[in-house]
């Protein structure tokens, strides 16, 4: 056997998940009925079982069973599982005092495993003086938990008086996070770390193995990097939109200690550090990067202040996103033996015809087929199609040796009917390879 099932807790598990059931039959039973109640099945269950079953519905769903009886009334804050996957709005001071009134009812005595909100304040001064302070009230509670493993924080404000100082707008990170050891998964979204780097606190998520970062604004690149380097166990890393508010370098000690083995799937754009170590997402199975994070020394885009242009052979990857400018596509193709979908996500804006025509001046096709085109790659999608002449060359030559293509999918932003027959009729690798425009 590949898993060893517990038969207890398996039992405990499908015993809430049928009361589940049984309990939404309830509900609708006594929206339904006026006449006097009845006895129904879950009643005669314990408590720690009954809280067990609501820690398994969203947060809103299970403050819903106090229709039922008072005893649901303190049950709902009895859960251990805090969780809105929705976005909740709070456009007033009422509606503010009401939420943290309910949040602190529940964080006041009992043990949270699961704590995911997403806010979004009607203004910055509602944000600022009434709801980020309470978001970090309820983070140094939450840390405390021995059992706390999960933590989703997406922090918005709608205010378009002030959509130039979208930093200023955004809270800062509470450092208690970075003291639980327990954490599973951490997902983020619009905070500042700030007041403290990661070198001078001890930090590490030795359990972590899910990290979300989405508009996080660091105090130094190495920070982030710090940050990475202390989640040893990591397997699933999105970071996007991270920005810092001082660009130093990192020495190529300090570039290269990054190490992530056990990471399977990356997601890394609009990252504003100049210089990513790309060796730390070698062993993925899935990547998300822009081409620019990808560029050798001889291949370099951008004059970068990089320790290190060495790109690594990805021979676990599968599935590749590239995003930006899509010149050097096929230098990255020869580092992933094994790629079997390619998604390229051209710029949406309009190239100048002067770098489109050194683009097509300067196309030179590698002088030995890369191994994913000639055995493995089965789709290929391009967004945001252009109809450059530098992208036709691109998809003429995957077409002309890629083997095994079974797709070619391009998001034709532009309609022209020239365009799909010039590449209906050229040459292809693949006799049942499928072109698909829309």
């Amino acid at each position: 056997m590949l898993y060893q099932v517990n038969k207890d807790q398996l039992h405990f598990t499908l015993t809430k998940l049928h009361s589940i059931n049984l309990l939404e039959e309830e509900m609708q039973r006594r929206r339904k009925s006026d006449a006097a109640p009845t006895m129904d099945p879950i009643s005669n269950l314990p408590n720690v079982i009954l809280s067990g079953i609501l820690s398994l519905l969203p947060t809103k769903e299970a403050v819903a069973t106090s229709i039922l009886s008072k005893r649901w009334i303190h049950l709902c804050h009895s859960i251990d599982n805090i969780d809105f996957p929705n976005i909740i709005k709070l456009n007033s001071i009422q509606s503010i005092t009401t939420f943290t009134k309910f949040i602190d009812s529940i964080l006041v005595s009992h043990f949270i495993n699961t704590f995911r909100l997403k806010i979004e304040y009607g203004n910055c001064n509602l944000a600022s003086n009434l709801g980020f302070p309470n978001v970090t009230k309820w983070v140094n509670l939450v840390v405390q938990s021995r059992e706390f493993k999960y933590l989703r924080l997406h922090l918005y404000v709608d205010d378009s008086d002030d959509d130039d100082d979208v930093i200023g707008q955004t809270p800062i990170l509470p450092i208690s996070i970075f003291s639980c050891k327990t954490l599973l998964s951490l997902d983020l979204a619009r905070f500042r770390v700030k007041g403290f780097t990661f070198s001078s606190i001890g930090f590490g998520f030795p359990s972590l193995k899910v990290l979300h970062l989405d508009y996080i604004v660091f105090q130094m690149v190495r920070d982030f990097m710090l940050l990475l380097t202390g989640c040893p166990n990591l397997e699933d890393l999105r970071a996007t939109n991270i920005y810092f508010y001082y660009g130093n370098s990192l020495t190529i000690q300090e570039f290269e200690s990054l190490s992530l083995p056990k990471l399977n799937s990356a997601v890394i754009t609009q990252c504003w550090c100049l210089c990513f170590p790309m060796k730390a997402l070698s062993n993925s199975e899935y990547l998300c990067v822009e081409t620019s994070m990808l560029c050798t020394k001889e291949h370099k885009v951008y004059e970068l202040p990089c320790p290190c242009y060495d790109i690594p052979i990805f021979h676990n990857l599968t599935h590749l996103e590239l995003h930006d400018k899509l010149e050097l596509v096929l230098q990255k193709l020869q580092h992933c033996p094994k790629l079997q979908n390619l998604e390229l996500h051209q710029a949406s804006f309009e190239i100048a015809g002067h770098e489109e025509d050194y683009l097509q001046n300067n196309w030179v096709e590698p002088e030995v087929v890369p191994q994913c085109l000639s055995s493995f790659l089965r789709t290929c999608t391009i967004h945001n199609f252009l109809g450059l002449q530098s992208e036709l060359m691109l998809i003429k030559y995957i077409l002309k040796n890629a083997r095994n293509l079974q797709f070619m999918r391009m998001q034709n932003i532009w309609d022209n009917p020239e365009i799909e027959t010039e590449l209906s009729t050229c040459p292809k690798a693949s006799a049942t390879c499928r072109l698909l425009f829309y």
